[in-house]
Parts: C-alpha cells; sequence; structure tokens
C-alpha cells in the first residue's frame, strides 16, 4: 500500500470513529490550529521568505491574519452553523418536524496552490474541520519549504489522523487522485482543473475548483485616476503579481492611457522605492520555469516601464506594457506575474463586448465614479466575483462567498460558504403516525376532487407563530376527519 493510500485509509478509519462529528472536537482543533499561527509565526514566515520572498509583515497580512480571523469566526459560530435549520412549510406538513441538517461529507482532499500557500491551503482546511470532516492535506510542492513546515508542524497541533499531510510532487497528486474522496478541493489553474475533475469523474466525487484566470480591469475616465492607479498597482503587484484575483490587464480609452502610465509609475515607486529589487516588500517570482514564462510574453508588446529582470534572482520588475493588441502573446493566458497590459478602448460599451469575449474571470474589476458605469458593468458582465473602486480586497470579506464561474472554477467558500460547502445539508421531515384523513387525496383512486384538496394543501405555504401553527393543526384535524368521512368522492 502506498504512502498516500495509507494516509488516505488512516483518515476514513478515524472519520468512522465518529470523533469528528463531535462539535466540541471541532472546536477544540480550530483552537489548536490558531495557536500554531501564534506560536510558529516566524517559523512560517522564514519558510514562506524562502519561497517567494515575502517579509515577514508581508506573509502575516496576506497569508495568515485572514486565517486567524476564520478561524475565531468559525469558533464563534459554528454552533450556529451545524444546528438544524428550520424551513418554511406548506398544509400537507404543518404538524411535522421539517428541517436541515448539516453533516459531514466524509474524507475531503484539499490539494493546495503555491502563490498564498498557507491562505489558500488552511482555508479550505477551516472548513472541513469546522464541518466535522476528515481531510488529507495536499501543499503545493513548488513551495519546498512551506510544504515541509506544513508537513511538520500541522500534526504537532491538529489530529493527525484526520488530518494527515501528503507532500510530494505530480506523482504523489496523482496517486492521491486514484483514490475515493467524498469531496475534493482544489485551488490552482484550470487545466490542472480539468484532470481533477476527471479523476473526481471516476468516483462521482464533488469538487470545488478555485481556478483563476484573467480577471479585466476598466478604468473609466470619469475618475480619480491617481487614487484609481494607486490601486491597481497595489493590487497586480502585491505577491509579484502571483495573485489568481489580481487585475490582469487594464482597458481604457486611448485619452487617458498616458495618465494611466504615469500614475502606475508613482505608485510603483511610493510602494517599492526607485529599486524594487532591494525593497523588502516586493516578492519574487516562484521559480525559474515561470520566470521564463512570464518573461517570454514581453515579446510583442512595448514596455511603457519596468521590464528589468535578473534570471539568477527571479527577479521581474513591476512593468507596464502599454498599446497592447488583443491577439499579443500577453494576452493568450493568465499573466500570474508583474506585467499589466494596458488596452484601449472606445468606451464602456467595447470594454463590456471585450470582457464578454473571453472566459469568465475570476474577479472583475471597474474604477468609476458614475454608478450608472458601475451598474452596468455588474449587469452585463459575468465574473466569480466583481469588485468597484479596488483591488483584491474582496477576498478579505467572510460575508461574501470567494468562487469562480465557468472557465474560473465552480463552488465557492469562506465561512459559512465553507462550511456548507463540505457539508451534505440533508433534508429531514419527521411525520407522527396520525391524520391519515389528510393522506388520503394522494391514495388511489385518484380522482378530480382529491387532486382539488392536493392542491389546496400542496401550493400554501404558511410561516405562523406556535400559537398560529397549533390553532391551524386543530383546524386541520377536523379537516382531516371530514376527508377522510367523505374520502373525497
Amino acid at each position: 500500500m502506498s504512502r498516500e493510500q495509507q494516509a488516505v485509509a488512516r483518515a476514513r478509519k478515524a472519520f468512522e470513529t465518529g470523533r469528528s462529528k463531535c462539535l466540541e472536537h471541532r472546536i477544540r482543533q480550530l483552537k489548536n490550529l490558531q495557536r500554531l499561527f501564534t506560536e510558529k509565526q516566524s517559523v512560517i514566515s522564514d519558510a514562506v521568505k524562502k519561497d517567494l520572498n515575502k517579509s515577514d509583515v508581508g506573509t502575516q497580512l496576506y497569508e495568515t491574519l485572514g486565517l486567524e480571523g476564520e478561524i475565531s469566526l468559525a469558533i464563534k459560530k459554528l454552533k450556529e452553523w451545524a444546528a438544524p435549520r428550520p424551513v418554511e412549510k406548506n398544509l400537507m406538513t404543518i404538524s411535522d418536524t421539517v428541517y436541515i441538517r448539516p453533516e459531514p461529507l466524509g474524507v475531503v482532499l484539499i490539494i493546495g496552490a503555491w502563490n498564498y500557500p498557507w491562505a489558500v491551503t488552511i482555508q479550505p482546511l477551516i472548513g472541513a474541520i469546522a464541518a466535522g470532516n476528515a481531510a488529507v492535506v495536499k501543499p503545493s510542492e513548488i513551495c519546498v519549504h512551506t510544504a515541509k513546515v506544513m508537513e511538520d508542524l500541522l500534526p504537532l497541533y491538529i489530529d493527525k489522523e484526520l488530518y494527515p499531510v501528503v507532500t510530494g510532487g505530480v506523482p504523489e497528486t496523482q496517486e492521491l487522485l486514484r483514490q475515493r474522496f467524498d469531496h475534493i478541493f482544489y485551488t490552482g489553474n484550470s487545466v490542472v482543473g480539468k484532470l481533477i475533475m476527471e479523476a473526481a469523474a471516476k468516483h462521482l466525487t464533488p469538487v470545488t475548483l478555485e481556478l483563476g484566470g484573467k480577471s479585466p480591469c476598466y478604468i473609466d475616465k470619469n475618475c480619480d485616476l491617481s487614487i484609481a492607479c494607486r490601486r491597481v498597482a497595489w493590487g497586480k503587484y502585491t505577491n509579484c503579481g502571483q495573485t489568481c484575483i489580481a487585475p490582469d490587464y487594464i482597458l481604457c480609452e486611448p485619452s487617458i492611457q498616458d495618465r494611466v502610465i504615469e500614475e502606475v509609475k508613482k505608485s510603483i515607486k511610493e510602494f517599492y522605492t526607485d529599486n524594487p529589487k532591494t525593497c523588502p516588500d516586493y516578492g519574487r517570482i516562484i521559480n525559474q520555469r515561470h520566470f521564463k514564462r512570464i518573461l517570454s510574453m514581453l515579446e510583442d508588446s512595448t514596455i511603457a516601464t519596468g521590464g528589468d529582470n535578473d534570471e539568477s534572482d527571479s527577479y521581474i520588475a513591476p512593468t507596464v506594457l502599454r498599446d497592447v493588441k488583443p491577439e499579443a502573446k500577453v494576452m493568450q493566458e493568465e499573466i500570474f506575474g508583474p506585467l499589466l497590459p494596458i488596452l484601449s478602448v472606445n468606451g464602456l460599451d467595447e470594454a463590456i463586448k471585450f470582457i464578454n469575449k473571453g472566459e469568465k474571470p475570476l474577479a472583475l474589476y471597474v474604477f468609476s465614479s458614475d454608478n450608472k458605469v458601475i451598474k452596468r458593468m455588474t449587469d452585463e458582465t459575468s465574473s466569480g466575483g466583481l469588485l468597484a473602486n479596488d483591488c483584491l480586497v474582496h477576498f478579505s470579506v467572510s460575508s461574501l462567498p470567494f468562487g469562480g464561474v465557468g472557465n474560473s472554477g465552480m463552488g465557492c467558500y469562506h465561512a459559512k460558504f465553507s462550511f456548507d460547502q463540505l457539508s451534505h445539508l440533508r433534508g429531514c421531515l419527521i411525520k407522527q403516525l396520525k391524520m391519515e384523513g389528510v393522506n388520503s387525496m394522494r391514495y388511489p383512486p385518484h380522482t378530480l376532487k382529491k387532486l382539488s384538496w392536493a392542491r389546496f394543501f400542496v401550493l400554501n405555504n404558511v410561516d405562523l407563530g406556535l400559537v398560529g401553527r397549533r390553532a391551524l393543526v386543530a383546524v386541520l384535524a377536523v379537516v382531516a376527519a371530514v376527508v377522510l368521512q367523505n374520502y373525497v368522492l
């Protein structure tokens, strides 16, 4: 039996003991996970620094702070999330107990990504634990140091049988995908996402796919360009552009292109100094393969600013490209790096048309002082999320679902959305062996009169208080007696 098979078998055996279903156990595991980020922050930061050149403050700001907030919210709200959820009844079920009961799915596979290795791997794990599942955690092998830290630390803080960590590359991931899971949660790109879905289909395993894509950013000429470009520059160059919801390219009218370029240049200098290479807040490309991939995108575009690079240091400067054509190489795939193409469009209509010609993006950004522009962009496009007059920050709002649509993914997570995504919402109806007269309308022989009664009972929903329900039940008991007596013939 392979190491991957053993991990899955142990997780399933642990799940079958039932201990993960206990709310106290879930809360205890979440508190232990919370303690990990308090006690081992320096170890976590050191590993991320080696992998992506993020500073300690940057790691806390973009990786662990959100996780701490997510854990705190889950601990606070878990009893509420896990409680039976009453639902509206019709007259046929007014005397019954009808509710939704969230139940654990079983064993979940979580395949993390390398760009925010803690945030996008542990957030789904928080949801899996809160929902009462076992979970096999597969961190990205591309973040070598972080994967090793996860492998070493997670078993020290949370149940190592219920939540094993499996490290390795493509062969190990493929072996995991041969196993049967009750849900697979993958963060990455659409090419691998299709392979995940294909493997899951063999076991009819449901999937959550967080995939990314080319997230457009439309800048209207009627807005404060200085503020807009500062926010776009922050969203684009954070983590060296290696963010799934980074603004991938700018759409704007030709008349403001030069001003946009100048404002972005000013923001780059403001954030990262005259020499971003020496700035502790500017990251690095994850590896040589991605370094070469990103540089190759520059071949047929004009550099307005930036372009400096150093292969030995995996460094590519914050770069802006001007007068980019739709057929340019940089527009053929998600950039996932510090290149910001600017494409000219003749106003909002053309921008919307251009966006809708492509795949549905994970995020869509619009900058405008005109609410009508924002409304049209909202009404006439489709994307996983939409953000007006800022970038990235919708990811930090726990009350918003985060996920893609179409080619940018399926399913969503964050807080209660994670809990529901990784739960089976079981519909329950508990009847008593009484009031059989009401049921006579459904039994053969079927008649038009029975159908008339059925329509009355089924098509009338009720939402009454306790006193009202008791009164209605009494009335229905009388009606049932009449129905039974006449047998609705």
